[in-house]
């Protein structure tokens, strides 16, 4: 072993550094409470940007899985990978179904001569503008590289090379060209994509490739007997570019990909077509358009308006464009990751979870209505998939698998057909959700095409899971599994039966709504069961147990129980609440997921702990956000899970919206309860605000909070009740909301239907009418 260490003084060094940490390790282990082992990680990048929408650093992250995305909704791309993934675009059989990488054809790189000494580029990712920027200060040239997914030509990456003479101060200097040296780096050939050979071509005066392809296996060849065509075209890419030093220039490269190979060379074509600002501009233009819609605002807080800008850009990025320069394709889900990622399985591999309606959607409804309607619209396009589903597991209606991606069917990786098995809750966190969506627009048209069938089936679902116990007089649900996945194959679970009851009464509800051209049979019969489903309750610590038969003291991985307080909404005594929210806080895993303390930060503001709401809140991002992109991950430092975590994100987002903001919509009001300042802000604006088609923005001040009216739809007059009087709302009107409230807004009834109960546990009969 000497002789060894003698001729490797390498490795006989980095011995002496090992043994020296572990020397240093047993001392503090041995010393008395006057020491602690401080929690070790990964140093980050600073941001050393002041401004709240644009995030910069020196240094990219030593971590590639936290580095900026960009996307439109189409195409997405993690900055400087060497993939790219396109919405729908998946390869593999079933459980290994995953999004299918596309080399990055338009991942281009500066060469490391402007990127390192003695030149100190700086990174920015612009939330605003929707792009990535590098810009690097030369003697002779600024020289800035913009990288973006377009906005309106959608099925596009550009990236532009801006280069900018400097005047020098002599003037008897010759001004040489300039010369930018740079790299296309695209990376390996697809494993996911059986891409033939790249053919070149001249389009419009460019130099260019194009490659064409398909996917090498179906997901299910039940519902997806074809493969799936994918075109791209990308720019040639020169190894340097030349600048006469008299004038700026830019420098434009693009690569378009699509299912149609006609519409990826059409796409392709048109922005060749375009001037380089002008390009620019008209994608700068549509992501103007979504922050004058709607927005979130901080103030006194820069820590947290950055985070909260960066939560809103990494949503919109993963959204469909509004307005796009040629038809938009079927949109296939937000998984919990976006879509500049879902390769892998730690990225949860593209599909779609709960997560989705349950963390995600709650405040895209709120401010962008009409992407929840996208998001509810892939549920009903796979909903005969459901139906299917519901059949060969012996029940009725729509179960709607744990995972979903292309086809729709369950596509849980082999690693865990517990979830799949029993994770039975999605299918009424869907119907929540459309139960949301109805309270907050009103949407008729969504009811007629698919909405009215899609709440009714899954209630059929239920109804055919529900089975009487006669020694207690209440239906039980049996072979479940809750959010909690440390508990799986229980009886009753308490979140399960209540989203279970929702869906049971909302589907009585909505067959009056429907009634004039969706018939239901026996709508009282799905409001029975509800009525008299199972509600674990413990009289004596006046807690809801979170299934029938758990243990107290058993540690959970996540909220679960507490999730009726908030965003079930269902109703309690604040005992009960308060006591839920102080027994599942302390058996909580530490190591959880962010948005379980979020939703025990609304539950604490809820019961009126606004001490313990802040420090909660700050403990559901503060461990989670890493620097200098703002890139969330699945689990709290030193560990990581999955990156770039939407789901995290939705739960800081509804802490803030109807938790500190006090929103709250129910199937007949919009209330605010109670509304103040997130931790350390001066003011908290809510821009946007969408209720049956008018808008409001909330804004809250040390001094007060006031509401004002921008729009309203003639269709559904409001009123709001001020605490003292009710007041008609009308536009550019702005009330002050004095007190904690709540401040109601109403509108005239939606037709002549009575609201559902909501309430479950009752061992005897439904009085009739509730």
């Amino acid at each position: 072993m000497w002789h060894f260490l003698a001729r490797n003084r390498q490795v006989a060094a980095m011995l002496a550094v090992l043994t020296a940490a572990a020397l240093v390790v047993i001392f503090l282990a041995t010393k008395g409470s006057g020491y602690r082992i401080v929690e070790q990680h990964d140093m980050e990048s600073d941001d050393i940007s002041e401004r709240d929408d644009i995030f910069s650093t020196y240094n990219l992250p030593a971590d590639d899985r936290f580095m900026a995305s960009i996307g439109n909704g189409h195409v997405a791309t993690n900055v400087f990978s060497d993939t790219v993934y396109m919405n729908g675009l998946y390869n593999g059989r079933k459980g290994e179904s995953r999004r299918a990488r596309i080399p990055a054809w338009s991942n281009i790189r500066l060469n490391s001569t402007l990127t390192h000494h003695p030149y100190r580029p700086v990174y920015s990712l612009d939330t605003k503008r929707g792009l990535f920027t590098v810009t690097v200060e030369r003697e002779r040239s600024t020289v800035t590289q913009r990288i973006y997914a377009h906005r309106y030509y959608t099925r596009a990456i550009v990236n532009q090379i801006e280069v900018v003479p400097k005047t020098h101060t002599d003037p008897n200097f010759i001004h040489h060209e300039i010369w930018i040296t740079i790299k296309q780096m695209p990376g390996s050939h697809s494993n996911d994509i059986d891409f033939a050979p790249p053919t070149a071509e001249i389009i419009e005066g460019r130099a260019s490739w194009r490659s064409c392809g398909k996917t090498r296996v179906s997901e299910d060849p039940e519902y997806q007997p074809m493969l799936v065509d994918v075109c791209a075209y990308w720019t040639s890419v020169p190894d340097h570019l030349v600048v006469p030093h008299h004038r700026p220039r830019v420098f434009t490269f693009v690569m378009t990909v699509d299912n149609d190979q006609d519409v990826a060379r059409k796409e392709f074509v048109k922005v060749l077509q375009e001037d380089g600002n002008r390009l620019f501009k008209k994608h700068v233009e549509e992501w103007k358009k979504l922050y004058q819609d709607a927005s979130m605002e901080i103030d006194g807080n820069l820590k947290l308006s950055k985070i909260v800008n960066g939560i809103w850009y990494y949503y919109l990025s993963s959204l469909p464009s509004r307005e796009s320069y040629q038809p938009a394709e079927r949109f296939f889900g937000l998984s919990p990751t976006g879509l500049a990622r879902g390769g892998s399985l730690e990225d949860y591999e593209g599909h779609n979870f709960w997560d989705t309606e349950m963390w995600i959607f709650p405040t895209i409804l709120l401010l962008y209505p009409d992407y929840a309607k996208k998001l509810l619209q892939y549920r009903l396009e796979t909903a005969y998939v459901a139906a299917n589903l519901a059949k060969i597991t012996g029940n009725k209606g729509y179960r709607f698998p744990w995972e979903s991606a292309y086809t729709g069917s369950e596509v849980t990786q082999p690693c865990c057909p517990e979830v799949a098995e029993f994770e039975q809750h999605i299918s009424g966190c869907i119907a929540f959700a459309a139960r949301q969506y109805l309270a907050l627009t009103r949407d008729e048209d969504w009811l007629k095409h698919g909405g009215c069938s899609i709440v009714t089936n899954i209630a059929d679902f239920w109804a055919s899971r529900a089975v009487i116990n006669y020694t207690t007089g209440l239906y039980d649900i049996s072979n479940v599994m809750g959010p909690d996945e440390d508990h799986s194959n229980v009886t009753n679970s308490v979140f399960t039966n209540v989203v279970a009851g929702y869906s049971l009464y909302l589907a009585q509800y909505v067959a009056c709504l429907c009634k004039s051209y969706y018939i239901s049979k026996e709508p009282d019969r799905w409001a029975d069961i509800a009525w008299s489903l199972a509600l674990p309750y413990d009289e004596v610590l006046d807690y809801h147990p979170q299934f029938a038969g758990y243990k107290r003291g058993e540690t959970i991985k996540q909220a679960d129980a507490v999730l009726l307080g908030y965003p079930l909404q269902y109703p309690m005594n604040v005992s009960t609440r308060a006591n839920d929210l102080s027994y599942y806080e302390s058996v909580t895993r530490p190591n959880g997921p962010a948005m379980t303390w979020s939703m025990h930060a609304i539950g604490q503001l809820q019961v009126g702990d606004n001490l313990s709401a802040a420090q909660l809140f700050n403990r559901s991002y503060d461990a989670y956000v890493r620097e200098p992109f703002k890139v969330w991950s699945e689990l709290r430092r030193p560990a990581a899970g999955a990156a770039n975590f939407l789901t995290g994100m939705g739960g800081a987002l509804q802490a803030l919206a109807f938790g500190f903001a006090g929103l709250a919509a129910r199937l007949d009001r919009l209330h605010i309860a109670a509304p103040q300042l997130p931790p350390d802000a001066t003011r908290f604006t809510i821009r946007g605000i969408k209720y049956l088609g008018a808008s409001f923005t909330l804004d809250i001040k040390v001094a007060g909070t006031t509401l004002t009216v921008t729009s309203l739809d003639d269709a559904w007059p409001l009123t709001m009740f001020n605490g003292k009087y009710n007041i008609t709302l009308v536009p550019g009107m702005t009330v002050t909301l004095k007190g904690p409230g709540p401040f109601v807004i109403r509108s005239v009834p939606w037709k002549d239907c009575h609201l559902p109960a909501d309430i479950i546990g009752q061992n005897y009969l439904r009085p009739i009418g509730s």
